[in-house]
């Protein structure tokens, strides 16, 4: 299920091993849904640290062999893979079995319910009052101590099924509303939406479109569906984005180009206040925005309706190609 906070829970895990420091090694690495077996190996062996002594290319066989004999030798460590699609086999990649004996762990998120009974695993939504919480967390405290909002706002909270990032995403679109009446509304609308559509995924793609039919910028519309020309995960440069914005028309022209870039960081600062694109800081230390991949989901869901761009997954890009957009043609590749 997507949305459910697996990556967030991941992330406190992760934090939390770096801080206590059992293990010699913590590996993070981010599996896209076109599971790839080399680049995988890559991510776990620049996560290592040992580039200078590995294959950029070659046999998988090979790679895996190497990548084993690493593991290996890397001491005590944990293992994390994020947004596993698929049963993974650890032999074909070149991963160790964790065991008693070797002191190393390994831990996966997944959306698959096929993957979590492989695995023996699940985690289950929040619970009523938690979802609350969190959802006045988000809201704003205004609308907290509004007595005339609380009862609506609860049954708002309820429609979220316990989904924490459709209760961020819902509550940042709310956020700072007094008016009961469009309370109500946004209420009837949820309803609506999800009770014309089957199935669990379904469900959050339409909770999320709630939070982007009710951008009032059209400009901030168009802007949030361009970061779908990204790879999923991909940390995405803002000066990059914004330039990428100007370029292709989103963004009107105005006195100065500095102008047009401070438009650009207050469409960004709106699609995060609502949960839409998330502020994060790369390795280099240069601010970025990423993309849920459920909310990536939701957008890819719009523009299929009505394309602006071609957008093909799984070509596996190298670095250096980085994302095509081939304006000429209103086309675009992505790894």
């Amino acid at each position: 299920m997507g949305g459910v906070g697996k990556t967030t829970i991941l992330k406190h895990i992760h934090n939390d091993l770096l801080k206590q420091q059992r293990f010699e090694r913590v590996i993070w690495v981010t599996i896209s849904k076109e599971f790839n077996v080399m680049k995988v190996q890559d991510d776990i062996a620049g996560a290592l640290k040992l580039k200078e002594d590995w294959p950029r290319e070659g046999d998988k066989l090979r790679r895996a062999a190497i990548l084993s004999e690493m593991l290996k030798n890397a001491g005590k460590h944990v293992l994390i893979l994020d947004n596993v699609w698929d049963k993974v086999s650890l032999e074909e990649v070149g991963i160790p079995e964790p065991s008693g004996s070797n002191g190393c762990k390994m831990v996966l998120t997944t959306r698959s319910e096929h993957v979590c009974k492989y695995m023996g695993c699940k985690v289950k939504p929040l619970s009523e009052e938690e979802a609350l919480i969190l959802f006045l967390n988000k809201v704003g405290p205004n609308i907290v101590q509004s007595p005339t909002i609380m009862p609506t706002l609860k049954l708002v909270v309820r429609e979220c099924a316990g989904l924490p990032l459709t209760i961020v995403v819902v509550a940042g679109t709310m956020k700072g509303e007094d008016n009961p009446h469009i309370w109500k509304n946004a209420l009837g609308e949820l309803k609506e939406r999800i009770g014309k559509v089957e199935g669990v995924e379904a469900e959050v793609i339409e909770r999320l479109k709630f939070s982007f039919d009710h951008l009032k910028d059209k400009q901030a519309k168009h802007c949030f569906l361009y970061c779908t020309v990204y790879p999923e995960d991909f940390e995405i440069e803002m000066d990059e984005l914004i330039e990428c914005w100007i370029e292709e028309g989103f963004i009107d022209d105005m006195g100065t180009r500095q102008e047009m870039k401070d438009k650009g960081l207050t469409i960004l600062k709106k699609l995060e206040d609502n949960c839409l694109l998330e502020n994060i800081t790369n390795v280099f230390g240069q601010p970025c925005i990423k993309m849920h991949d459920a909310v990536r989901d939701m957008a890819l869901s719009i523009t299929s309706m009505n394309p602006r761009y071609i957008v093909q997954a799984g070509l596996q890009l190298t670095e250096g190609n980085g994302v095509q957009i081939l304006r000429k043609y209103g086309l675009c590749i992505t790894p």
